[in-house]
C-alpha cells in the first residue's frame, strides 16, 4: 500500500456497504485532494510543465484532474461525447476555469481526429500531451492515432493497486504512464 490517504477507510466502508452517493461525496470532498497531492509528487518529473494538454473525457473526471494538476498546462482542452454535466462541478472545483470543453456529436474517427486537429491548429506548439485515459474505446483509439501522427506525448492514468470488488483503483495508487513519447520511441523522426 502506498502513502496514507485521509478518509480512505471511511470511503472503503461506504463503498462496500453500497452507500455509493455518500462514498462519492467523501471521495471528492475529503479524499481526492490528497490523491492529487500524492499523484503530483510521484509524477512531478515525468513530463515538463506547460504546453497544451488534450484530454479525452468519458464519465470519470478524476484522471483528467490528476494529469492537469501534474503537468499544469498552459492550454487544456477536454474532448467528450458526454453532453451531461456529470462530474463538471468536480472539474471546476479542482481545475478552476483553466480548460475548454469540446462537445463532439459522435465518436467516429473522422470527427474526433478533425476536432483534435482543429484545436492543434488553434494552439500550435510542439509540446502537446494527449491524455487518453477517459472516453469510449473508439474515442481513445482515434485520439491515439492522432497523437502519433502529430508527435504528441500520449499518457494514460493507471494504478498500482485495484479493488476488485469495487472495480476501482485504490485511491493514492494512481500512476501516470507515458504510452508514447515520439522523442524516445521514434527519435529517427527528429534527426535532421
Amino acid at each position: 500500500m502506498g502513502p496514507t490517504i485521509p478518509y480512505l477507510n471511511e470511503w472503503l466502508e461506504l463503498s462496500r456497504s453500497g452507500k455509493f452517493d455518500k462514498a462519492q461525496e467523501i471521495y471528492f470532498e475529503k479524499l481526492f485532494a490528497s490523491v492529487i497531492d500524492v499523484f503530483k509528487e510521484s509524477n512531478a518529473n515525468l513530463l515538463p510543465k506547460g504546453g497544451v494538454l488534450f484530454s479525452i473525457l468519458g464519465y470519470s473526471p478524476e484522471p483528467i484532474i490528476l494529469t492537469a494538476n501534474t503537468i499544469e498546462p498552459d492550454v487544456h482542452i477536454i474532448f467528450t461525447t458526454n453532453n451531461k454535466s456529470e462530474g463538471s462541478s468536480y472539474m471546476e472545483k479542482y481545475l478552476g476555469s483553466d480548460y475548454e470543453t469540446i462537445y463532439l456529436q459522435e465518436d467516429t474517427f473522422e470527427i474526433i481526429y478533425k476536432a483534435l486537429k482543429e484545436q492543434l491548429l488553434l494552439h500550435p506548439t510542439s509540446h502537446v500531451t494527449l491524455d487518453i485515459t477517459g472516453g469510449k474505446k473508439s474515442m481513445v483509439a482515434s485520439a491515439a492515432i492522432f497523437g502519433k501522427d502529430y508527435g504528441c506525448k500520449i499518457v494514460y492514468v493507471d494504478f498500482k493497486e485495484y479493488i476488485k470488488d469495487l472495480r476501482k483503483p485504490l485511491p493514492g495508487s494512481e500512476v501516470l504512464n507515458i504510452v508514447y513519447d515520439p522523442f524516445k520511441d521514434q527519435p529517427e523522426l527528429f534527426i535532421k
